[in-house]
């Protein structure tokens, strides 16, 4: 299940989201993630932009405002006409930590009505601001209610489960994915395994095996599934990778939509990682990137 395919259900109905923060805090690069499934570079938004989101016939209306100074004195007035804001924080620049807070408490009147969400961008990076830290830096304690957030912007972190606590405060529904994927692993045109990511234990033994085997023998054939012990493995391929995922045979599962985000997590990496185009493999940079997305898949 991959970003574009969970957004798709996460609004039942028409509604306004007004996005703000600080200049360089990743509001346009989280806007384009959400629309592309992957990090793209932007310019600064200029004065304010909006993007408009089909989600099944139903129009979404995305605010994204500019961080610049001269575009604040515009943030109050789209707010106070949206059902909810969104704060973002760049996590890694704590020298801008208190230009944050001030510009955040010019809007408390706001969120005296309206739920409030913080974003704290930039979890790829190190050294972050964790959430405590954030929390007290910004004087969030005395607002009579916000949640923080941790994301990337650049890597995928947390965003999709960020938009279904965004969910949550529009509708008052838990937003839930509708297959559940046990395990994704990544391998090279040679069949060796990269990286793997799961929620639960289940990578090992004769299953491992099986998956390992009949990636190194087909990697160029037609196949894109294979059952074993009760288990479903499905399989994609890039240029230069090919990934699967595994659910349980039994569960009501959407086929094409496993399939369509495994493409968009292999798609991410081939995005992320120009030098695979040279033949080059960084081993490391790719275990990186898959465990920061699949925090959206698993």
């Amino acid at each position: 299940m991959g970003v574009k395919d969970i957004l798709k259900r996460v609004f039942t109905k028409e509604k306004k989201i007004v996005i703000t923060g600080l200049d360089s805090a990743g509001k346009t690069t989280m806007i384009s993630f959400l629309q592309n499934g992957t990090f793209m570079e932007h310019a600064p938004t200029m004065g304010k932009e909006l993007s408009q989101i089909e989600v099944q016939g139903i129009r979404i209306n995305v605010m994204d405002m500019g961080g610049q100074k001269d575009f604040r004195n515009l943030w109050i007035g789209e707010a106070s006409t949206a059902e909810c804001v969104i704060f973002m924080i760049d996590a890694y620049a704590r020298e801008r930590f208190n230009e944050a807070r001030d510009e955040l408490w010019k809007l408390s009147s706001i969120f005296k009505k309206k739920p409030l969400i913080i974003l704290a961008n930039k979890y790829d990076l190190q050294p972050v601001a964790s959430i405590s830290e954030i929390i007290e830096a910004l004087n969030l304690k005395d607002l009579p209610s916000f949640e923080v957030l941790p994301i990337s912007c650049k890597t995928g972190y947390g965003i999709v489960k960020a938009f279904m606590k965004i969910y949550y405060k529009l509708t008052g529904k838990h937003l839930t994915q509708k297959t559940n994927l046990r395990a994704i692993t990544v391998f090279d045109q040679g069949g060796i395994p990269l990286t793997s990511s799961s929620n639960e234990d289940i990578l090992q033994g004769g299953l491992f095996t099986a998956i390992h085997n009949f990636v190194r023998e087909s990697f160029n054939s037609e196949l894109d599934q294979l059952k074993m012990g009760g288990h479903l493995i499905i399989f994609k391929r890039s240029k230069h990778l090919m990934g699967s995922i595994v659910v349980n045979e039994s569960d009501n599962i959407d086929i094409p939509e496993v399939e369509s985000g495994l493409n968009d997590l292999l798609l991410h990496l081939e995005h992320m990682c120009p030098e695979l185009e040279k033949d080059q493999l960084d081993s490391s940079k790719i275990e990186y990137l898959v465990d920061q997305y699949a925090s959206n898949l698993l």
